[in-house]
């Protein structure tokens, strides 16, 4: 399977190191969009020596810069960190990640992650933790729009701060950290009052156009009504009576814009089924078969002929 992740992660590292005025590291060779684990690795202990773990997390800072590809708006059209974090645990799973993020909730605003190995005994280098934290903090900060703190667990120091990170010193322990940021009364905010959809298809069409707007979104009943202004209970009325469910106006929304982009870009197979919101590459394409009756590949082998 092409490992689109692991591509965009080696951008992020270039530019990363450019954004502080450092040479780019020697070539990691990549076969069929995977970098070998020994190769990635040897990558991430060299740069540990030669710019230390601050210089490692600040490569994350540079997702600021970069521009928007599929993959990085499936991220940052999170509504806050906790729907980021589930974005990225579905991303890890779609490309099989041999590593795994892991969440805790510790109150409103705060969070534990710990960076774990699938594989028993295995577990993450302290760079590989950094650079995957420096990348998570960057864009909790983004999707928040302010500041993050961050430590280790068992660190009395908070190592990110003021959207800074501190050059040292820092522990050894890197595999658990704590996230804290200004909730900002975002759960205090009131439910829209309760009002009818407008009439018959220009309603359906409004629904369809918020699923597409980030089709890969956690989405469920309660989020698609308060975006039509609807109690849960009276969206699914109203779907009813036209013979429509939840589940199947959301399917339909994410077939419709993995066909958009099977045939009108150059993405993988994979980092379609990532951007539209399936939970696999399997899920992608028992769904797409079954509402178009082709796999993802030949659809846009098809198509691609006929254009």
């Amino acid at each position: 399977m092409n490992d689109f992740a692991s591509a965009a992660m080696l951008r992020l590292v270039g530019h990363g190191l450019r954004r502080q005025g450092l040479a780019a590291p020697p070539p990691v060779p990549v076969q069929q969009g995977r970098v070998a684990l020994d190769d990635k690795r040897a990558l991430l202990a060299g740069l540990w020596q030669s710019i230390g773990p601050a210089g490692l997390a600040r490569i994350g800072d540079t997702i600021r810069e970069l521009p928007e590809e599929p993959t990085l708006r499936a991220l940052v059209l999170a509504l806050d960190p906790w729907d980021l974090l589930a974005r990225w645990q579905r991303l890890e799973r779609f490309v099989h990640s041999r590593h795994r993020t892991r969440t805790e909730a510790l109150g409103p605003g705060r969070m534990r992650l710990q960076h774990v190995s699938q594989a028993p005994g295995q577990r993450p280098t302290a760079a590989e933790d950094v650079l995957v934290f420096g990348l998570l903090v960057a864009l909790c900060e983004r999707v928040a729009g302010r500041p993050v703190q961050a430590r280790p667990v068992g660190s009395r120091h908070w190592l990110r701060q003021d959207g800074q990170w501190r050059d040292g010193p820092w522990p050894q322990a890197l595999h658990t950290w704590e996230l804290r940021w200004d909730a900002g009364g975002v759960a205090d905010v009131p439910r829209p009052p309760e009002a009818g959809p407008v009439s018959g298809d220009r309603w359906l069409e409004a629904l369809h156009a918020a699923l597409c707007a980030d089709p890969g979104r956690p989405w469920r009943v309660d989020d698609l009504a308060r975006a039509s202004e609807l109690s849960a209970r009276s969206l699914q009325r109203h779907l009813a009576r036209r013979q429509l469910c939840f589940s199947g106006l959301l399917t339909s929304a994410r077939v419709q814009c993995a066909a958009d982009l099977l045939t009108s870009s150059g993405l993988s197979v994979a980092e379609v089924g990532y951007h539209c919101g399936f939970a696999d590459q399997p899920h992608f394409s028992r769904q797409f078969r079954q509402a178009t009756a082709m796999t993802p590949a030949r659809y846009r082998a098809q198509f691609a002929r006929a254009g």
